[in-house]
């Protein structure tokens, strides 16, 4: 994958609107800075106001495969389905555009921003920017991806340029 839109050196004002912002600053209150958060430090009572836009993501390191744990309602609305359950490489256009994004968040095990168009969907005219966070269960190894992402009509693109 071309890594030309991935931002891995940003601060949290680099992220567009309150609600990106909220939820990164929620990561980096659950320890982000020092270390990796692991899911049981997140509630969804805390997160309630930004859940719509959060995307949890199982990393099975035995299978090498990711299954979408939960995915907001402000992506499924974006791509039009709701993958919650099943498992990124049962969607092809997904993996092509996700999976490498996915795999690069397990291995750097350090969050990322990212701008671009939502083509992945057939609703590929619109824009999108998301964040990814990594997760733990074991203090190590990153086998949850947190994503908060939004998503906007190309006119509102100047809107969350990072590039």
């Amino acid at each position: 994958m071309e890594h030309s839109n991935l931002v891995e050196n940003f601060t949290i004002d680099d992220l567009p609107g309150p609600k990106l912002k909220a939820i990164y600053q929620y990561w980096l209150d659950k320890g982000g800075c020092d270390h990796i958060p692991t899911r049981a430090d997140l509630s969804p009572t805390e997160m309630a106001k930004f859940l719509s836009h959060i995307s949890l993501v199982d990393v099975e390191h035995e299978t090498g495969r990711y299954k979408f744990r939960l995915i907001g309602t402000e992506s499924v609305r974006a791509i039009g389905f709701d993958p919650t359950g099943k498992y990124l490489d049962e969607f092809d256009l997904l993996k092509q555009h996700l999976g490498p994004r996915y795999d690069w968040l397990v291995e750097h095990k350090r969050p990322y921003i990212v701008a671009d168009k939502l083509k992945w969907s057939d609703k590929s005219f619109l824009d999108f920017f998301s964040i990814g966070l990594p997760l733990t269960t074991d203090g190590k190894n990153v086998d949850i991806l947190m994503y908060g992402s939004l998503y906007t009509m190309p006119k509102d693109r100047d809107q969350i340029s990072i590039l």
